[in-house]
Order: structure tokens, then sequence, then C-alpha cells
């Protein structure tokens, strides 16, 4: 067998080994219509390999001659395919035979990630083939909360990945890894051979190219991320110790800089991404002008990480199990496996099983429900309001779909919000940091009729607090402020100098004397239908006017980190306690979300303390506080008595301050996320929801009818 790590895999147009890229060279392959011609309808999963496979083997081409030779009989397809270790998809055979892509044996590591489906958690080897059509409320956004920029995954991996049924670490692209034993330093053994999706190898050449040419370039990266920091706010050393080895070096003690490998993707596709980058292009500018940038950088950024690259750089390498395909003109993106992707089974089948991974928009939640409902999708309603669990329940049958209830890693339920606290208006940001303001809208709320309307009274009035398999966790957290108190509520807001009208129908701002209102977006994952009507009427009735519209999250985003809204607005999921360690408690410090997703407020403060003080907007002493918390928190190990102390007292000081509110959270004993899903009984190997949250590999599902 070859070497697959001395390949000279090159760029020919007849070497075309991205998928999408190539289909136009495949006779046959490539669908005439929309993707949505690859849609399930009403229970009909459509295995599109199978056709493609017919198709290839039928050829094309003009009359026989009058007079011809009697044709050979065609050797059987095994005997045409070489020998090999491993299994692929049928729909890579032709393609092999012809020589434009390598055998499976020369695309996969010398020692692939073998992943062993666990009967413990419903898996099983599975089959190859089919479509997974996914249905998606928001253009950057599926069904599963995967952001088609980075892939969730599905485009992207990880040095390592957490095992959510085990609660660890296991090896993933980094084979292993060592740390010393004064936590300054994590040593990382790549697997040899993975490759990425154009089949160039993966190496610490992308490493350095993405520290050295990307990080430390001031241009595209203005300001290094704290976690790439010490202590001193010193930059870490990346150290290339040969082709396959590297390590990052801190100046001073880092606890999590291991748990950081789950999230951790430290490199870039060099070889792709030297076009665009002036050290290793002298047409690099020239290259910018004629795609329509200004600058050099803006053409790099573009082609480089985000939503951008799927956009001006579709034929960007990456390393998932999908190659994320072209948008059309209703919204639907039709993405194809990775014939690189460096993971196999138990039994030597390259992963992942499944064929096409399709992502269809549909216009709000509750097309996404009726759809779930009806069975128009094999994988509808992940994010199905939890009110409508009966009526999902009461069609399962009939669709042919299997409802599911998720814990996942939930602070409480469906909706979240907290107030502008660096508001461009001087009135509402001293008012938003007033610890009156927000106990008095917490109190003007009644989150016991909440519960019954939106919850079917499973979940109970509480603040956000910590998911049940959390160290740190009490049951006793979260519980001030919840219970229903208007005549509390007003009278705090009376002590705050807003007035009523003469018709004591709304308040009035004390600066101006006009009407009190507040205005705001929702995001698609920050509501459900009624949720925000129910809320801001409640407000209503304490004199509070606040207005809103429903937008997608890319416009949400733009206006939020504008400083543009009153309010912040987005769900209360969140991931796991070792993955908040390593990366960030997004909910338990500003701006209380990922600060480039789905932020909800303060993000100038948080600006402030990733760049040590040189960037955003100076907080408070008591958000000063809780940031110094984080970061000793961030440098004590998991487990240990002081770093449950450290999360006890975040937990306490968001609870006091009110900075990030939910309606509900679940009650003790009740596991389940305020979230329901329609899954087609013919997709497989979802992990069972009590086994392991609901969480699943995507590489590991698959369809059988």
């Amino acid at each position: 067998m070859t070497d697959p790590s001395r390949l000279d895999i090159g760029r020919s147009p007849r070497q075309c080994y991205t998928p999408l890229g190539c289909l136009a060279a495949i006779p046959n392959q490539q669908n005439k219509e929309s993707p949505m011609a690859f849609r399930r309808v009403r229970g009909q999963v459509p295995f599109i390999v199978i056709v493609l496979f017919v198709l290839l083997l039928a050829g094309c081409g003009g009359p026989a001659p009058a007079e011809e030779a009697e044709a050979p009989e065609p050797a059987p397809m095994e005997d045409a395919m070489p020998d090999s270790r491993y299994n692929q998809s049928p729909m890579l055979n032709q393609r092999v035979m012809d020589g434009t892509l390598p055998p499976v044996d020369e695309r996969l590591p010398l020692n692939p990630v073998v992943i062993t489906p666990r009967a413990d958690l419903g898996e099983s080897v599975g089959k190859y083939g089919g479509t997974l059509a996914v249905m998606a409320i928001d253009p950057n956004y599926d069904a599963f909360g995967a952001e088609w920029g980075d892939g969730g995954g599905y485009v992207n991996e990880s040095l390592a990945t957490f095992d959510l049924a085990d609660r660890v670490f296991t090896e993933n692209i980094a084979e292993s890894w060592s740390v010393n034993d004064e936590l300054t330093e994590l040593t990382v053994n790549l697997r040899e051979g993975v490759r990425w999706s154009d089949g160039n190898a993966l190496t610490t050449d992308d490493i350095s190219f993405w520290w050295n040419d990307i990080m430390l370039n001031e241009t595209l990266t203005p300001s290094i991320p704290a976690y790439f920091k010490s202590a001193d706010g010193e930059p870490m050393a990346v150290n290339v110790i040969d082709d396959y080895t590297f390590s990052l070096q801190y100046s001073s003690r880092y606890a999590a800089i291991a748990d950081r490998l789950s999230s951790l993707q430290p490199w870039a596709p060099k070889a792709y991404l030297t076009t665009w980058h002036p050290d290793y292009s002298d047409n690099a500018a020239a290259v910018a002008t004629e795609e329509g940038f200004a600058e050099w950088y803006e053409a790099f950024l573009a082609h480089y990480a985000g939503r951008a690259f799927i956009i001006y750089g579709p034929d960007r390498p990456i390393l998932g199990p999908y190659i994320v395909g072209p948008l059309d003109s209703v919204g639907t993106r039709l993405s194809e496996r990775n014939p690189f992707y460096w993971k196999v089974d138990s039994d030597g089948n390259q992963l992942p099983y499944i064929d096409y991974y399709e992502r269809v928009l549909v216009g709000s939640r509750e097309i996404l429900e009726a759809k779930a409902i009806t069975g128009d999708y094999n994988f509808g309603g992940a994010w199905a309001d939890l009110a409508n669990y009966p009526l999902l329940q009461e069609n399962a049958e009939a669709a042919g779909y299997t409802v599911r209830l998720y814990p996942g890693q939930n602070w409480g339920g469906s909706v979240s919000w907290a107030w502008n606290y660096t508001s461009k208006d001087p009135f509402l940001k001293e008012l938003f940091n007033d610890l009156r303001w927000r106990r008095a809208m917490s109190l003007a709320l009644d989150r016991e009729a909440y519960n019954q309307v939106f919850n079917l009274g499973l979940t109970e009035p509480r603040q956000a607090v910590p998911p049940p398999d959390w160290s740190f966790r009490e049951e006793s957290m979260g519980y001030t402020d919840v219970e229903f108190d208007p005549d509390t509520a007003n009278a705090l807001l009376d002590e705050l100098g807003l007035a009523w009208d003469a018709n004591e129908e709304w308040r009035t701002r004390p600066d101006t004397g006009e009407q009190f209102i507040l205005f705001t977006e929702i995001g698609s994952e920050g509501h459900r239908a009624g949720e925000w009507d129910f809320i801001t009427s409640q407000w209503r009735d304490v004199g509070i006017e606040v207005k809103y519209k429903q937008v997608d999250h890319a416009l949400y985003a733009q206006h939020l980190l504008a400083n543009d809204l009153d309010i912040g607005t987005w769900g209360a999921g969140g991931p796991s306690e070792a993955v908040s360690h390593a990366v960030f408690p997004i909910r338990l410090v500003p701006p209380w979300h990922w600060r480039t997703c789905c932020a909800l407020a303060g993000i100038a403060w948080y600006d402030w303390w990733e760049s040590g003080g040189e960037a955003g907007e100076e907080p408070p002493d008591v958000i000063q506080e809780l940031y110094g918390l984080l970061d000793e928190w961030q440098d004590e190990p998991i487990g240990t008595a002081r770093y449950k102390e450290l999360g006890k007292a975040m937990v306490a000081l968001n609870e006091e301050n009110h900075w990030w509110n939910v309606m509900t959270s679940p009650s003790p004993g009740i596991s389940h996320a305020i979230a329901a899903s329609a899954v087609d009984n013919s997709v497989k190997n979802l992990r069972l929801p009590e086994k392991d949250g609901g969480w699943w590999l995507i590489e590991l599902l698959y369809i059988d009818e």
C-alpha cells in the first residue's frame, strides 16, 4: 500500500478530488434540478447514490456501428476495485476506477480514528447512501443548531472531541498529547496522514502558517484572543517540532490548557490560502481587486473563515465529514461527503455513512413544526416548541417519525434576555445598570402562568442555573425574585422616577417627559410563537412598552454588535462544563453568549476584558469582580474545591444582579430541555436521549428504510 503521507496530490483539473467541484467532470453525477430535488417527501428517503451509480454504469454515446466486434463481458465491480483494508461509499467507486480519486487506503491516515458504535447508546454499524434532509429556520443555521460558517462540526473538527456519554476528552485529529507538570506547555502529536478535502496533507506547516501568518499578523488579527495569552498578556508561543508534532507554550500556569483541545483548530489550509496573502504571493492585492475586494486582507478573511468562505471560497479545503455545497435561490444547501474524511467504524467502513446532507430553509418556526408534524423531512423540528409535543406525538405513527425530548445543556428554557448595559442612550445606560430596574422587570412576570402555557407545566419559575450535571450546581440556586409581584415591581419603577402619564396608561422618561418605549429584535432562536407577546404584555401592565420585531440571526447580530438594541435576546442553551471551562463560560459572564454569534449584552465590557483594557469599555466594579473570578476559575483544574467555590461565586453574582434573565428552568428531577424533535424512523444511530442527552455523531448516522 502506498504511504498516504507521501502521495503527490496535485490540483490539476483532471485531479479534482473535491466532490462538489468535480461533478461537471463526472458523467451524469450532477442532478440537473435544484437541490430541492433531493428532498425527502412524505416518508420517501431518496437513495441518490444508487441512482447515480446506475447512471454512471449506463454511460452515453451515439448509435452503434453496423458491424461491431463482440464486447468482452464487463468485470464485476469488486474485481475492478483495488484491494483494500477499508470500505468506502459506492458513490466513490467510479472515481477511484477512473483514477480521479485515490483508493480509500491512500486517502485515510496511517492510523484512522476508529468509532465503535455503542449499543448501549442505541448505535450500530450502519450502511452507506441516502440524504439527510434537515430543516432550518435561519439562513445561517440548520435544525441541529449548526452554523454553516464553521459547520458546527460538520465542516471542521478539532484536535480532540469531548465524549458527552463518558464525560472525557478523546483523540481526534490529535493522536496523542501531553501537558508538562507546570501546566505551561501542551505538546500535541497530529494523526499522520489526515488530509484536507482537497487531498493535501495536514501538517505542522498549516499550524505554523495559522499562528505566524494569521494570528500574529495584526492586520488579520488585531487582537489575539485571551485564551492564546498568558496571564501577563503575552501571546503563547507555537513551536514546531516535526511535521506532525508541535507545542503551545505559555509563560505562566494555564490549568485549562488541555481542556481546550476539544475546541482548538490551530491550523489553516496553507496551500489554498497563500493565494491571498502578500507574504506568499506578489499577486495577492491584484487577485483581491479582481474578486471585488478593496484590500488583500478582506479577500483573505473572506476565504479563510466564517460564513464568508462559503460564498467567496466554496472550494476552501475542510476537515469535516461534509463539503458545503452552494446555496440555491430558496435557501437550500446540498452538501456532499468528504472523500478524504479520516474516520472509520469498527468494521473498517470509511465514514460518514450518509452521502448527502441537505439543509432546507423554511420561513418560520411554525412552518418548521408543521412540516415536522407531516413528516416532510427526515429530520424535522429540532427546535420544536415543547407545547406542541402532544400534537407531534399524535401524528408520529401516521407520518413515520419518532418524537424525542432532549436534556441538552439548558440553563433555562427557550427564551432569555439581557438589557443593553452599554447603551448609547445615557439615560437607558444608567437605568439598565440599576439593580432596581432589573428586579422590577423580573417581578412583573408571571412565570408560573408562562410555564403552564408554553412548557406544559414541566418547568418552574427560576433564574438561570447551570445544568444538572455541572459539578458546582446546587438545587438552591436560581430562586431570587422569580415570584409574580407586580406591586413591588411598580414601587421600584416609581423609585426610579418612571412616572405614569396623566391617564396612567404608560410610564414616562424623566429626562424628556415622553412615553418610555424600548425597542429590540428577536433572532430566530430567541423566540417561540407567543412567548414575547406574553412577556411584553406583562411589562406593559406595569407601564413599560417594549416593541420588537423578529429578524434572521445575521441581522440581529449586526444590530446588536452595533449597540443599536435595547434588549439582547437568545435561547438559553450552552456548552458542556468542560468546554465552558476551557474556552468561555458563555452563561456566567458578559456578553452571556459567544461574542460573534449570539451575544446578549455587555459586548464592550467583554472587549475590555479580552483585550486587557486596551479596547472596549471599562465595566463597573462588580463586573470586573466577575471577570476576576472567571480568570481564577479557568486557571483552576476542574473538580477541585476551589474550582467549585469560584463557580458558585459566579452563579451567585449573576443571580443577585439579574444581568441575564430567563423565565423558567427545569424542575429538580426533570431532565429534558424545552425542545422536541420529530425524527424519521429511517434515520438510525441517533443516540438515546436518556443515555447521552440527545447528542449524536453526524458521521455515524445512517438511513435504513
